[in-house]
């Protein structure tokens, strides 16, 4: 078919160890390049990011790239929206490297499913240490989160939104840009509006992309802490309840430190009850780590429930935090 002309849009911000490789597997896109106009947003980067894309620019005189002063990731993305000119703009993320037919065989999900808004593919999420390798698992496996379709790198069908986004434009004339207030989860909160207006999205693993999961127990606690903490500014903008999957962690650590609260005016005989819900928590981990362990090894399938845990509890901390922030 003829494809129309499609808008890539990249926020980036210190992304010295991914942005040479998603910059040129977005160059290498098999759509014809007239077809096509990219812009990469930086947030003043200052860890040699900038000198890799202009670079890179230099050498493929191929794409823009626009400064993003305020360094906030909405801020980015509204920057690269308002410069767009397609008739379907990609919001793109540094951290991940994308098929060469990721753009094309995304528009051509446009064709096969006319009611759709914005479509994508499910994340492939992979790890380059031992910790990330685990990360990756516990990412795309149901006890690390819950029914979050569009992590599992084989769904296909209608999901709550894209990890890597192809829009019709005509959505942002109509719903407007991304809320510049949320520093996280903005792109809920768009979907949100999306699904609000009657908007679909829908998901295919014929558009396949690779996003490198963070390599640390600490750049992974911080990652879900945000989203947490930013998932409560959302709930109380829609004045929306949590969905079974969110509530999941944070009732999980309330049932726990209430456990504990109340532990010295419990019988001792009952004190048992109180390690209950933990006990089943560690053993299901535990057993969901033995296929781990027998085709990834000991030292990822060992450390999938650490990854899961900080899933978990940095989330829930978060969330908790959020409530009490965005309450007052």
């Amino acid at each position: 078919m003829d494809l129309p002309l499609i808008s890539v849009v990249v926020p980036c911000y210190n992304e010295k160890k991914y942005i040479e490789k998603c910059i040129l597997s977005i160059l290498d896109q098999s759509i014809p390049q007239v077809q096509t106009e990219i812009f990469v947003i930086d947030g003043m980067s200052n860890d040699g990011t900038r000198e890799i894309l202009f670079r890179l620019q230099k050498e493929f005189n191929r794409f823009q790239v626009i400064d993003n002063i305020k360094r906030k990731t909405p801020f980015a993305r509204n920057l690269g929206v308002k410069a767009s000119t397609g008739k379907f703009i990609a919001i793109l993320d540094a951290h991940t490297e994308y098929d060469k037919n990721y753009l094309a065989n995304s528009l051509k999900l446009f064709e096969e499913h006319p009611d759709i808004s914005c479509a994508g593919g499910p994340i492939e999420s992979v790890g380059k240490n031992n910790f990330g390798k685990a990360t990756a698992l516990a990412m795309s496996h149901p006890l690390g989160v819950g029914n979050a379709k569009h992590r599992f790198p084989d769904y296909e069908g209608y999901a709550e939104g894209a990890c890597f986004p192809v829009f019709k434009k005509e959505v942002f004339d109509k719903l407007g840009t991304f809320d510049e207030e949320l520093v996280r989860n903005q792109d809920d909160e768009f979907n949100l509006r999306m699904k609000k207006n009657g908007m679909k999205v829908y998901l295919s693993p014929k558009a396949k992309a690779t996003y490198f999961v963070r390599d640390t127990p600490a750049k992974l606690f911080k990652q879900y802490f945000d989203y947490g903490y930013w998932r409560m500014a959302v709930i109380k903008k829609h004045k929306l309840p949590m969905s079974f999957r969110q509530l999941v962690p944070v009732l999980f650590i309330m049932i726990i430190f209430l456990s504990l609260f109340l532990s010295p005016f419990i019988k001792v005989n009952f004190m048992a009850t109180i390690f209950i819900i933990p006990a089943i928590y560690t053993l299901t981990l535990s057993a969901a780590s033995v296929p781990i362990i027998i085709k990834n090894g000991a030292k990822v399938g060992m450390l999938f429930p650490v990854a899961a845990v900080i899933l978990h509890f940095s989330y829930a901390f978060g969330f908790l935090k959020g409530i009490f922030h965005f309450t007052r």
